[in-house]
């Protein structure tokens, strides 16, 4: 059997296309004396432009950097064919070759790497640095700069279809953040048939979670073309794709048995959901509707630290959680606690299982760092040098602190 070799040739594509030219007689003698003219020019001006052009090691890197500019440049602009890339080194300066290479990468540095949105253009200090590290390398393959290019594209891509979705359905692109959440709201609300078309608010949502959480919810083709119908081709093939992705990946979420509203919007579902802010939507109505157990013990009041005091202190001394003390209940929470001290364990749980989501970090550092550690110094009796017998100090504590009903004693 016959065994072919093939040559691996790692030279930069400059260096072929420029060899080419010369043996090929498209590059004469004295355009040649040209090309190291431009080159003793644009390395100094490359080293300048990173560092200095005083120090031997920088005009070397200047010069690498230079050869993968032109050879970045040629290579795209040839589509590998070796004569279309002499003859340009042949009609044009390599001065105007490096800096086409340069605009090469200032252009893949000006678009998104990822999907989050920045409200600013680069800096010049960051285009900078990106340009040192890419021309530093030994080579910069063509393959992967394009490589690179179609990645953010796509991501430029995704991030022009958020904003068309939010000017869409009624949001300022000035409240995206980020473009993967309002592409998925958007699903969620086409996805659920009579759903007002616009992204929604946090009760909102809670309403097309539950009907999407419906098995006998199913997306209406009729709905999704005529919301699409003026959108552009390339809008159009990336809705097609967000829907089958939400059909296929965050719909079984939805509808898991374990899902609620509360852990999917605000937990470790895997995908983050666009809420839009409203100032007419009671702030209570939310933790209502997707909390309800603690709204009723808070009576829709865990925005005040009174209530949520006395609640924890209810629970951390084994009684039925209440948003309002008494005088003869305050008694019987320091009697407890002076007996068996607080069952922090209990005011954990509680808010672990009926707090809302996204206030459960913020409820139990509060439990932990703050009121546990000065109710159990103010309710205890234990100094001899700070007796509190009848419970007068700590009486007065909880009624500080607590919602309250009775009033101060007077001395």
């Amino acid at each position: 059997m016959a065994t072919a070799l093939a040559t691996f040739d790692s030279r930069p594509f400059f260096d072929k296309a420029l060899r080419y030219g010369v043996q090929q007689g498209l590059i004469t003698p004295e355009r040649l004396l040209g090309i190291q003219t431009d080159f003793s020019k644009g390395i100094v001006q490359i080293a300048n432009f990173f560092g200095t052009a005083h120090l031997r090691p920088e005009l070397e890197l200047a010069l690498r950097r230079m050869v993968n500019l032109v050879s970045l440049y040629l290579e795209d602009m040839s589509g590998g064919d070796l004569k279309i890339a002499a003859t340009s080194l042949r009609d044009k300066t390599l001065l105007s070759h490096s800096k086409a290479g340069s605009d090469m990468l200032k252009r893949l540095h000006a678009m998104p790497d990822s999907t989050l949105i920045d409200h600013g253009p680069a800096s010049a200090e960051s285009q900078r640095g990106y340009l040192d590290n890419e021309t530093a390398a030994d080579t910069i393959s063509l393959a992967e700069y394009r490589s690179k290019l179609a990645l953010r594209q796509e991501n430029r891509n995704t991030i022009d279809f958020a904003f068309w979705l939010a000017n869409r359905m009624g949001v300022s692109r000035d409240d995206v953040d980020e473009a993967e959440s309002p592409i998925r709201s958007a699903m969620l609300v086409i996805f659920v048939d009579q759903a007002e078309l616009k992204l929604p608010t946090r009760t909102a949502f809670v309403r097309l979670f539950k009907a999407a959480r419906n098995p006998k919810t199913r997306l209406n083709e009729d709905r999704l073309k005529v919301f699409l119908r003026e959108a552009p081709t390339e809008f159009q093939q990336l809705a097609r794709r967000a829907m089958d992705r939400f059909i296929e990946t965050d719909l079984p979420q939805i509808r898991a048995s374990s899902s609620t509203v509360d852990k999917f919007l605000y937990g470790n579902s895997g995908g983050t959901y666009f809420v839009s802010e409203s100032l007419d939507e009671d702030v209570r109505e939310y933790d209502r509707l997707v909390a309800r157990e603690w709204d009723r013990v808070t009576r829709g009041e865990a925005d005040d630290p009174a209530v949520v005091a006395t609640v924890f202190l209810f629970l951390a001394t084994g009684f039925p959680p209440k948003a309002s003390l008494l005088l003869r209940e305050a008694k019987e929470i320091i009697r407890v606690f002076r007996t068996c001290g607080f069952d922090s364990e209990a005011v954990i749980k509680f808010v672990d299982d009926h707090a809302p989501e996204a206030m459960r970090e913020d409820l139990q550092k509060f439990w932990k760092d703050e009121l546990k550690g000065e109710a159990e110094e103010q309710l205890s009796d234990r100094d001899p040098n700070w007796p509190d017998t009848h419970m007068a100090r700590a009486l007065e504590y909880l009624r500080k602190t607590c919602r309250a009903t009775w009033k101060a004693s007077k001395r």
